[in-house]
């Protein structure tokens, strides 16, 4: 009785220990983890706070960046909070899907939104027209990385079964800014 009460406290004690330096935290609770799972609409309210306290730099790359006139539209209030990190002196570079059919729906949302982000001040590019840029990914400040199935639309960040992951790591942050800026790419300007 004593050894399977001692047994059992023990085994109270590792899941606790695990639980709390666990890299993976629960729901609601980032204060501390690595690896943060956003599912549905809690990526835009993650991603729309990290952006408000970028510091240095913005990376983006992006298949589809939706925006729309509608002051609720989650991708405009994405949109919005680049813009003033911009306007704020955070270094941003913004690297999105093109065709080579230029009113292809992609090419036409995508030269809206880069755009307002060029005006804004950042750099913004189109990858190369021949082959697909299908990555869903934000580095922030070289360290916070969010990463997973979100386009930069209103549906994926408010209706749509989404998963993506936040992730604070600087050696994989680095390498993922280092792989993606090797990807042939064409400096943004209105497709017509």
């Amino acid at each position: 009785m004593k050894s399977r009460l001692y047994q059992t406290g023990l085994l109270a004690v590792f899941f606790f220990v695990f639980t709390l330096f666990s890299p993976v935290a629960p729901p609601g609770r980032c204060g501390r983890c690595r690896v943060h799972l956003l599912t549905n609409g809690e990526y835009y309210y993650a991603l729309k706070d990290a952006i408000d306290g970028a510091r240095h730099s913005i990376f983006i790359a992006i298949y589809l960046f939706k925006t729309s006139r509608y002051p609720t539209n989650r991708a405009t209030g994405i949109l919005n909070a680049l813009i003033r990190a911009a306007r704020r002196g955070v270094q941003e570079t913004i690297i999105m899907e093109r065709s080579d059919d230029p009113d292809d729906f992609i090419n036409v949302e995508n030269a809206h939104t880069g755009r307002r982000l060029q005006e804004a001040g950042a750099k913004v590019f189109w990858d190369r027209p021949d082959r697909k840029l299908h990555i869903k990914t934000v580095v922030i400040d070289h360290h916070l990385v969010f990463m997973g199935s979100h386009n930069l639309t209103h549906s994926a960040m408010k209706y749509n079964q989404e998963m993506s992951l936040m992730l604070n790591d600087s050696v994989l942050a680095n390498e993922i800014i280092n792989r993606i800026s090797r990807f042939p790419r064409t400096p943004f300007r209105a497709i017509k």
